[in-house]
């Protein structure tokens, strides 16, 4: 039988929360359903001695620990512990469990807890070609990519195309995705091109020009003009845009891709980047110029006056 209690919040142990992606735009949803009604549901628990480890609940757990709330109400259940982590998938699998959180609950089975892709999928209520799909998505991602997936850089509905890609290129993909804010149907189509593209240039343009890329695979020259833009500034308007997705993308590649390099190498970098960092500052300044206002004229009678 289930036991209801309140517990403190400090007791509370979230050692399955990697197995969950919990973003941060629901947990301050909750955070304001709790502040106007309080705790409606009791955290799903498994007792570990004086611990208690969140098996549902994670989002109600940061909430409480954001309203400063020093108890929360708990429902323990029991069970053996890969049975608790399918318990997650199940009291989850209509209201919403991506499929990365799939894929990483069941190599979390499988590999962790040494369950066949059979048991896996015996207690997850599933078919076996079911874990299987899964499992092999889960296991062709990055490392980083998954990061970027936990993290909510890149929308979960991307892992099955990344996961065709080659390791190798799945973090330019991803710094891709987030520069040029891409859907997960994009980011399937431009998959699509990059496997049939033979030649290293056109996989290139693919990934730096990916809206570009997408708008001739549909049959379309180009995004879509602002109105607001007269012709004669639509090419200086174009290029700063190009400059801001440029640098977003050197911010993503500057964060994951140098790692350590001989001295030699920091030179030649070093060198690149002072000289791409004048010309910009040049560029920048000249741009912040032509969009600064004239100065109002002044006519010969208000200078008489």
């Amino acid at each position: 039988m289930d036991d209801i209690l309140t517990v403190a919040v400090s007791k509370l142990d979230l050692r399955y929360s990697p197995l969950r992606m919990v973003s941060e735009a629901s947990i301050q949803s909750m955070v304001k359903s709790m502040e106007k009604q309080g705790q409606l549901t009791p955290i799903v628990v498994k007792s570990d001695g004086a611990r208690f480890v969140v098996i549902d609940g994670f989002k109600r757990q940061r909430a409480a620990e954001i309203l400063n709330l020093d108890t929360v109400m708990v429902i323990v259940v029991y069970g053996e512990e890969a049975l608790m982590k399918a318990h997650m998938y199940l009291l989850n699998r209509k209201s919403g469990f991506s499929i990365v959180e799939e894929g990483i609950l069941i190599r979390e089975l499988v590999e962790n807890d040494g369950l066949s892709q059979a048991e896996a999928a015996a207690i997850l209520d599933r078919h076996k070609s079911w874990v299987s799909r899964r499992l092999e998505m889960i296991r062709r991602l990055s490392p980083q990519v998954l990061e970027d997936l936990r993290l909510g850089l890149i929308p979960p509905g991307c892992a099955q195309a990344l996961a065709r890609l080659p390791v190798s290129i799945q973090a330019d993909f991803s710094a891709a995705i987030q520069t040029h804010t891409l859907q997960a149907k994009q980011v399937s189509v431009l998959v699509d091109l990059w496997c049939k593209a033979k030649e290293p240039p056109s996989r290139e343009f693919l990934i730096r020009f990916p809206r570009k890329a997408l708008a001739l695979a549909c049959g379309k020259d180009t995004e879509e003009r602002d109105p607001r833009i007269p012709a004669k500034a639509y090419g200086w308007f174009k290029a700063v845009r190009c400059l801001e997705r440029v640098a977003a993308l050197l911010r993503l590649k500057s964060k994951y891709e140098i790692g350590a390099v001989d001295d030699s190498v920091y030179t030649i970098l070093s060198k690149t980047l002072e000289k791409a960092e004048n010309e910009c500052w040049k560029a920048l300044t000249l741009a912040r110029q032509a969009v600064s206002k004239p100065a109002p004229s002044v006519t010969k009678k208000e200078v008489s006056a």
